[in-house]
């Protein structure tokens, strides 16, 4: 998994618990493990919408 920036947003597939991230980490080699129902929680960070 990258490391959890600012804004990104992560989701328990199976409750749906959801993270958003406030603090990112900036460790060099971060190891960040979000689990949740003893699975890893899925990023559903939404992209920028970019306006042409």
């Amino acid at each position: 998994m990258d490391a959890p920036k600012i804004g990104d947003m992560y989701r328990c597939k199976k409750c749906e618990f959801e993270i958003h991230v406030t603090k990112g980490c900036d460790c060099k080699e971060c190891t960040t493990v979000l689990k949740c129902c003893g699975e890893p929680l899925e990023k559903v960070t939404a992209p920028p919408v970019q306006n042409a």
